[in-house]
């Protein structure tokens, strides 16, 4: 390396950087080059290879890791030093660095100060190695020279002995000039003798390092094994052996200071011949790597835990779960359990109160858990608001069902959560490790499973997995990939369910009702479908289709039959669409395609959809109106009721949920529920239809009460489109 102006090449694809890196560094003195690419660099690395390199990460075509291996690979570039510049600041990103041989690491963005400072570390790091071995060659070169010249000019003997004397001069400024060098190194220099490993030659470095005065080390020719960690030692002693057989050592290990400190070194051991190939003496650089260790141990710590709650993480818990798999392969009355948590309305507290206070509440949920468990037993934290837990070792199932109910015991009290007073429940899936799997992925699935059915049971309990709850979520996913196909081989068909006037016992329009004719289940339910395709995100997709394809009958029937003239059609919408954001423009072009005006179609809501964004609902329902649609609250008495806002949304029936009329009769109370629905729909200037009129008298009953419309089986049950214009031809009076 030129001592006067080192050479530098920089590799970056982004030119800004590469500008900025170039023009400060030309100007503290360096001989800058750059390349925009990996390929470049190593063309320009073989061809005039530089002093250091600074390298980008991630570049296209070829990362930075790829770069660095090839040349590392190559005898022209493998000492030039790396040093990695990088923005990735991710788990193993800084090992990946060192482990394919770079030397340092500085994370974008940069202060060239720090940059600066570490490119002239390992400057002079390399300049001091060169040194060394300029040193040695000159020195190997002038021995020899001289040792030739005397064995051929014994004539000029007094003139050799004066070059010798010269020789030894400069012998001697070499040697004051090289042990300047090693006395400056950071890094350890020891050389031993090959044969008992007697110490020849140790640097200062060595006492800062090991934490002894040097001479101890001339004067104890054990000690450098001695200071070895107790649980390395042999290793190292083995690579000692390996280092007589095959000339060279490459070893980390760790090593116990006087003061108790214990420090990581990285050993580099190469044996020296003589010309007639013995091995003479053992030359060592030792670094000290503490630090490197310390970063690399917290970056796998970092990797394998979450970081909100300090627990491990599902890469954790997953690897430890595979040890207790084969410990149970190994010992067959081995038992362990498999516990997934989830609490219960979470999202509600953390999208209501904040996620601060979202995360406050698992971290003290996660202590919470910690507190009913025992030091063996694992907790981790998958991610949300799932946790999982590993029994280990138990005796029965009750003691996994013990820590299940000491957990929801503890939720029992609410939590305090900066000004909060929080009450929350957990849904707890169990699952034994001899139910036959082998794989983690398994175990966790089953729990998974085990915790739907809890949450699905009720929420705030636990439940045990067996395989009919897998035989079940397997039936449902099976489900749920038929309907993602049902819709593009049509296999939805519309039913219609009467709707009659109370007051002239006369048809006056149907309720649409989606059925899925599955091609092996036959006519499928929406019970069993409608949840599903709400969780996959289909329903938007199936509601346009059932308003589209209502729509076009209705309008079919108003042109094929005079009776059907007047008829309107109710179609279901659901949560997801009133959200949409484009479902006016859908609703208009479900209008514009099958030419039925806006009065004949009656869209039917939720009391639930009224209570969110309430301002954009009443906008969203506006312009509903705004196109002369009708506009229902379905099942009303059966959800959150505010009557106080009631009045604020264009509503223009009340549907009384069906359960309320098929009891009024058996239940005073439920009658006058009926009653009271009836009385303030009407205050509000709205009509009221009854669902599920099941016989003669709750018809009577309605009909007395002043409830303008009714459906149910007392009328008709639903019917296919062939049975609705049947019934509209023979126009019955009820």
């Amino acid at each position: 390396m030129n001592s006067s102006v080192a050479k530098i090449l920089i590799v970056d694809d982004l030119p800004d950087n590469l500008r900025v890196l170039s023009a400060t560094l030309t100007q503290k003195g360096y001989e800058v080059r750059c390349a925009k690419n990996g390929a470049m660099a190593l063309r320009g690395a073989r061809t005039a290879p530089p002093d250091l390199i600074l390298l980008d990460v991630k570049m296209p075509d070829m990362n930075g890791y790829e770069v660095c291996q090839q040349l590392k690979a190559s005898p022209a570039t493998q000492d030039i030093p790396v040093i990695f510049m990088s923005a990735l600041d991710d788990v193993l990103d800084k090992v990946k660095a060192f482990e394919v041989g770079g030397v340092d690491y500085i994370i974008k963005p940069f202060q060239i100060e720090e940059v600066l400072a570490r490119i002239k570390s390992q400057l002079a790091l390399q300049a001091a190695k060169a040194e060394i071995c300029l040193l040695n060659a000159e020195l190997e070169q002038r021995v020899q020279q001289r040792t030739a010249q005397l064995a051929t000019a014994n004539q000029l003997l007094q003139r050799e002995i004066a070059e010798r004397k010269q020789t030894e001069q400069w012998l001697q400024e070499s040697e004051t000039r090289l042990e300047s060098i090693l006395d400056a190194l950071e890094e350890v220099v020891r050389s031993a003798c090959a044969k008992k490993f007697k110490l020849l030659y140790l640097n200062p470095a060595a006492q800062k390092v090991y934490g002894r005065p040097v001479w101890e080390f001339f004067e104890q020719p054990n000690l450098w094994l001695e200071v070895i960690h107790p649980d390395d030692r042999e290793r190292v002693e083995q690579a000692t052996q390996v280092l007589l057989q095959q000339g060279r050592m490459n070893l980390e290990y760790r090593i116990l200071r006087s003061d108790g400190e214990v420090r990581w070194l990285s050993d580099r051991s190469y044996a020296i011949y003589d010309i007639d190939g013995v091995a003479t003496r053992f030359d060592s650089i030792i670094y000290d790597i503490t630090e490197r260790k310390r970063t690399e141990q917290q970056l796998i710590h970092d990797a394998l835990h979450d970081v909100l709650t300090g627990l491990p993480n599902r890469t954790f818990f997953m690897e430890r779960l595979e040890q207790v798999l084969k410990q149970a392969q190994w010992e067959p009355d081995y038992l362990f359990a498999v516990l997934f948590i989830d609490l219960d309305r979470f999202k509600i507290i953390n999208d209501s109160l904040g996620h601060t206070v979202g995360d406050q509440l698992l971290i003290t949920f996660a202590k919470l858990m910690q507190r009913c468990l025992r030091r063996t037993d694992t907790i981790a934290r998958l991610g949300g608001d799932e946790f999982t837990i590993l029994l280990e070792n138990i005796e029965h199932i009750n003691e996994a069902i013990s820590i299940a109910e000491r957990i929801h015991a503890e939720l029992m009290s609410p939590l305090q959560i900066e000004n909060h007073t929080i009450f929350t429940s957990a849904s707890i899936g169990i699952v034994l490790g001899a139910t036959g799997c082998d794989r983690p992925a398994e175990l966790l699935r089953n729990a998974d499973i085990a915790m739907y059915c809890a949450k699905e049971a009720g929420k705030a309990r636990y439940a045990i997995f067996d395989q009919e709850m897998y035989a079940r979520t397997l039936e449902l996913l099976h489900l749920e990939s038929d309907l993602r196909k049902a819709i593009e081989r049509q296999e939805f068909l519309l039913h219609y369910q009467p709707i009659v006037s109370l007051v002239t016992g006369k048809l006056v329009g149907f309720e649409a009702l989606i059925r899925w004719q599955h091609p092996e289940r036959g006519l499928v339910s929406p019970t069993e479908f409608i949840s599903i395709a709400e969780d996959i995100g289909l329903i938007v997709p199936i509601g346009e289709w059932v308003m589209h394809q209502a729509c076009q009958q209705m309008r079919e029937w108003q042109q094929k039959f005079p009776g059907a003239a007047n008829l309107k059609i109710s179609v279901n919408l659901a949560s997801q669409q009133i959200k949409e954001a484009k479902l006016i423009e859908r609703i208009d072009r479900v209008m514009a395609e099958t030419g039925l005006d806006g009065s004949f179609l009656k869209l039917e809501i939720t009391e639930s959809m009224l209570l969110n964004n309430t301002e954009a609902t009443i906008n969203m329902l506006s312009q509903i109106r705004d196109r002369k649609i009708q506009l229902s609250i379905d099942d009303f008495g059966k959800g959150y009721s505010s009557l106080s806002y009631l009045h604020r949304f264009p509503i223009n029936t009340l549907k009384i949920d069906g359960y309320f009329i098929s009891q009024m009769n058996s239940d005073p109370e439920n009658f006058e529920i009926v009653r009271t629905i009836n009385t303030l729909a009407h205050n509000l200037g709205l009509d009221v239809t009854a669902e599920c009129v099941g016989t003669a008298t709750e018809f009577l009953q309605l009909k007395a009460l002043g409830c303008e419309f009714g459906q149910g089986y007392f009328f008709s049950k639903p019917l296919d489109s062939k049975g609705a214009e049947s019934l509209i031809l023979f126009d019955p009076q009820w």
